[in-house]
């Protein structure tokens, strides 16, 4: 009977668990049009801080994954009806931790109140609060904290360049945003002498995956994780270069 070397056997079966990995079912994954997070452009092509990190990751892993942009709202709802297995970018919040897991940080995020820039508003006030009109945009993490508090809100758009030209239009008096989501759209619109930001609160960015996907695969999330420094530190030097 011929000697089978330990290294062999050992490297077969890894080479089996690769195969494996690889020809099991992609995981899909929810996202929304957002820059600099996640952009897909009219060819199909698909870029971002966020989408190339969560694509670094997968390709460590050894692992098929299928990005589809929806919105945003509606991402979500299909994460907790089983019809995909995550979303990303988000942030953490109770709703969201019913029906998924969320993952370590993906990309920075800070929630920054915007303001015309002759605005003297200070919107941790109790006048503030009780008196001035908010926005953010629909679906986000930051409308539900605004409803939470007792905001008066009357801007819910989908994306932040709305909400920016509804700031600049005076229908609200202030908007709740993700920081590079917003000064990209600020930027875009050449407005930045128009507008001046407070910060809030830091609340990194990370995938929500199903808690029906952790279940049959319990140590996809470790893993997922695991491989989340390299690639967060690789794509970010590279938008920054």
């Amino acid at each position: 009977m011929p000697e089978i070397s330990l290294t062999n056997w050992t490297l077969g079966i890894f080479c089996w668990v690769c195969v494996l990995q690889v020809h099991a079912a992609p995981v899909r994954l929810l996202t929304q049009q957002q820059l600099p997070y996640s952009n897909q452009q009219m060819d199909g092509r698909q870029s971002g801080i966020a989408l190339e990190t969560v694509r670094c990751v997968m390709i460590k892993l050894q692992r098929s994954v299928d990005i589809k942009f929806v919105p945003w709202k509606r991402a979500q709802n299909l994460v907790e009806l089983g019809e995909a297995d995550g979303f990303f970018s988000a942030s953490q919040n109770s709703e969201r931790d019913r029906y998924a897991t969320l993952s370590q940080m993906i990309a920075p995020q800070q929630w920054r109140w915007y303001f015309r820039s002759e605005s003297l508003a200070k919107p941790l006030s109790e006048e503030f609060r009780l008196s001035a009109t908010v926005g953010a945009y629909f679906g986000s993490n930051m409308l539900t904290w605004l409803k939470n508090a007792g905001y008066r809100i009357y801007a819910t758009p989908p994306a932040h360049d709305q909400l920016l030209k509804m700031l600049l239009a005076g229908r609200v008096d202030a908007v709740l945003a993700s920081d590079l989501a917003m000064n990209e759209a600020i930027h875009l619109a050449h407005v930045e002498q128009k507008v001046r930001s407070e910060l809030q609160e830091d609340k990194p960015l990370g995938v929500y995956f199903s808690h029906h996907l952790l279940k049959e695969e319990p140590d996809f999330l470790s893993r997922f994780n695991a491989q989340l420094p390299s690639c967060r530190v690789k794509v970010q030097s590279a938008w920054q270069s």
